[in-house]
């Protein structure tokens, strides 16, 4: 039962970095009302799709979640990296959104607990 909640948890953080990513590509910074830049909108595209990568890879790890310690370990640590780039961010131009807070705490606390939850099932499944 445990396994199943910790798989239903990951599937929906994958959807979450899906969805974001993948409208971070279609829709360049437009996703963000308001910045107009080339460069920007190509490199929010970039990230979004690297986002969007991420999600990919919780999927794929979902059927045999107790098996792929590695894989959610460097998700984790891309995805935490991330959101102390984020913690930065606020620190120099506060003022976040609503959105931007929910992201901060997904990346930071989270994905963080899903990743020591898994560890908590692969160790059970080990032994």
């Amino acid at each position: 039962m445990e396994r199943r909640c910790l798989q239903a948890a990951v599937a929906l953080t994958a959807v979450i970095l899906l969805f974001v990513g993948l409208s971070g590509v279609m829709l360049g910074v437009r996703f963000l009302h308001g910045i107009e830049s080339a460069s920007i909108d190509n490199y929010f595209r970039f990230l979004s799709a690297t986002a969007a990568g991420m999600g990919i890879m919780y999927l794929c790890a979902i059927p045999h979640i107790e098996r792929h310690s590695e894989r959610i370990g460097t998700l984790t640590f891309l995805i935490f990296a991330g959101g102390l780039a984020h913690l930065y961010g606020f620190i120099l131009r506060p003022a976040p959104t609503v959105a931007t807070l929910c992201a901060l705490a997904m990346a930071l606390i989270v994905v963080p607990l899903l990743w020591l939850w898994q560890r908590r099932i692969a160790h059970k499944a080990s032994h």
